[in-house]
């Protein structure tokens, strides 16, 4: 089968790179490699241009800018890190090529610097014996190489972009990473350190827990899941599914939970690259997951997203992405990922709290505004805080030994954690769920969202004023249910609960998902012995939400806002008997996307609902 890469204006033909760029030991290709691969001439960023409109992203923004971009618009205020991409060094520890480095790059650096941005260089080596010379005999070189880079370039940082990495050089990866933070500590105080890592690390060879300790940052490269060498057409980056089942690691909510369950406080480093790419094939038919029966063309989004203008722009349920098809002699399949389907990935970033997200790469969205558009909407306000704990959160911590953690790509958003019940002794694995609570002087009723197939007789620990109470739950009793645990709990003192894996019965599957809080009456704010107005929501739809409001003793306003706090629609609530909703009453005039229902009554406080909208 050919393989094509399809740039905007130009393009390279013929057959695929070197088959060294194929990564076995990560089951994924290195799309990095690739396309480096397919560049080989000399750096092409003459037309780069851009503007800086003030804003700060609330959350970090990398975007990677390779040699070989062209032309490309940049919004430089929405750009946190700019990853120059790329430096190539050699298994002796030196710099091999410079792509025109820094000269080429200096008129992006300088607009990312004047709008209050930093640059980095990304370091790149993509072979396996490459590597481990590296980390092992010449490591003393390389990182001396690194440190003239530094000494002599106008950036701030560096991005390490070793793939291909040997199982066996696991621990000298780490150790490699420890000494050059040292290092860069010592002669660059406040410098940059980040590392790329695989969506799925299929032989283990990266330590996601030590290596986030290390550095500023992982950069998790979740793309590449289709391409050339796959056998259907399908998206570069599913939010779920396309896997065989829900546990399969086919898609960017799987890679999450993996990095939680293997780095329980990675959120604060963890950076989701997200393709700005996507390709298209010649197929079976006109379906999804059809099989590919000829060529596969790698277009950027400006193309793709001109192309699905042209033809009719689809949505797949399964992986919530955007295709098209059309039919030429053959069955063609387009398949990418657009300002909709990215803004959903962003969410999901966000809300569970990481640091932010990754761009692969800069430059691929031409002069087209929505990918910005996209992101100042998401980026330049903090993310609103809710009522509710779920598990890929940053305060719901595991802990444990990791192997005896399993994700499941279903639950309240999209996806829970399981585990297996002890019988005797202490908790080998548990679980600790905190809160964002709206006032620190109330008090909470909690409920626990239990996800279908759960099994355990389940004791949830709530700790509140000094005290823990126990609530045993049984989530075979409440599967696909809120499981209410009891209040209202002080949370003067803190509040948390944990749930432990010693039920006195071995072998239960232990459902491990969203905890939520509701105030209750007259406690931490609102008026004294009036109750918090109640809100109640059905679980993240296809289409619409049914939301009940009330009762209310007063006139109250069901509001509802996006995720950078514009509002978006409302609905008069009266007094008296609860009040059925349903939004948004035009679910295809709606973007799918975090969206937030506040119930405001006046005196009372606000109860708040977050709702994940799917297409």
């Amino acid at each position: 089968m050919a393989w094509i890469w399809m740039m905007t204006a130009s393009f390279l033909s013929g057959p695929g790179p070197d088959a060294s760029a194929v990564l076995p030991e990560q089951g994924l290709p290195s799309w990095h490699a690739l396309e480096e691969a397919a560049h080989p001439g000399p750096p092409l960023l003459e037309g780069i241009e851009g503007a800086d409109a003030g804003r700060t992203p609330a959350a970090t923004v990398l975007g990677f800018l390779p040699y070989w971009t062209g032309f490309a618009w940049l919004e430089y205020d929405l750009i946190s890190i700019l990853a120059c991409f790329c430096l190539d060094m050699g298994a002796s520890g030196t710099i091999t090529s410079w792509h025109g480095f820094p000269g080429a790059f200096a008129t992006p650096i300088d607009g990312v610097h004047s709008a209050g941005g930093i640059a980095v260089i990304t370091v790149c080596n993509f072979s396996s014996s490459g590597i481990h010379s590296i980390l092992t005999t010449n490591r003393d070189t390389a990182i001396a190489s690194l440190m003239d880079v530094m000494d002599s370039c106008p950036v701030e940082g560096i991005c390490i972009d070793f793939e291909g990495v040997a199982a066996a050089d696991r621990d000298n990866l780490t150790s490699f990473m420890q000494e050059l933070r040292q290092e860069l500590d010592l002669q660059h105080p406040g410098s940059h350190l980040s590392i790329c890592t695989p969506a799925v690390d299929w032989s283990g060879a990266f330590d996601y827990d030590l290596l986030a300790e290390t550095t500023d940052a992982l950069m998790m490269m979740c793309y590449a899941f289709h391409g050339s060498w796959s056998n259907e057409a399908g998206p570069c980056c599913p939010l779920a599914g396309w896997g065989s089942s829900p546990e399969s690691a086919t898609n960017m909510m799987w890679c999450l939970g993996d990095y939680v369950i293997y780095a329980p406080e990675v959120h604060e480093k963890l950076l989701v690259g997200l393709p700005y790419y996507g390709h298209e094939w010649e197929t079976a038919d006109q379906y999804p997951h059809s099989q590919v029966t000829g060529d596969c063309t790698t277009y950027l989004y400006t193309t793709l997203a001109q192309r699905a203008e042209t033809y009719g722009r689809l949505w797949d349920d399964e992986s919530m992405t955007p295709w098209y098809a059309y039919q030429s002699g053959s069955w063609n399949q387009g398949w990418y990922d657009d300002e909709v389907s990215l803004g959903l990935k962003y969410d999901i970033v966000l809300g569970s709290g990481m640091q932010g997200i990754g761009i692969w790469a800069l430059g691929y969205d031409g002069s087209r505004p929505e990918l910005w558009d996209a992101i100042e909407q998401r980026f330049t306000s903090p993310w609103p805080a809710d009522d509710m704990t779920d598990n890929l959160e940053r305060l719901c911590t595991l802990g444990g030994p990791s192997q005896y953690w399993h994700f499941h790509g279903t639950g309240q958003i999209l996806s829970h954690f399981y585990t297996y019940s002890v019988s005797s002794g202490p908790d080998v694995n548990w679980v600790k769920w905190e809160f964002d609570l709206p006032s620190p002087d109330g008090s909470y009723f909690l409920e626990a969202w239990i996800p279908s197939g759960s099994t355990a007789d389940a004791a949830y620990r709530i700790s509140h004023s000094g005290t823990v109470d126990t609530v045993v739950v049984h989530q075979s009793s409440f599967q696909g249910q809120w499981a209410p645990l009891g209040g209202p709990y002080p949370a003067a003192s803190g509040l948390s609960v944990l749930l432990g894996d010693c039920t006195g019965t071995g072998g239960q599957r232990i459902g491990v998902d969203a905890v939520r809080f509701e105030q209750a009456a007259g406690t931490g704010g609102g008026e004294p012995g009036r109750p918090a107005p109640p809100l109640e929501c059905s679980a993240s739809p296809a289409g619409a939400f049914t939301l009940v409001a009330g009762p209310l003793e007063e006139p109250g306003a069901l509001r509802f806002f996006d995720c950078s706090g514009r509002e978006v629609g409302m609905t008069a609530i009266p007094p008296g008997s609860p009040v059925p909703v349903v939004w948004p009453p035009d679910a295809a005039r709606t973007a799918p996307g975090v969206y937030f229902a506040v119930l405001d009554c006046g005196s009372f406080g606000a109860a708040v609902e977050r709702m994940v909208l799917l297409p």
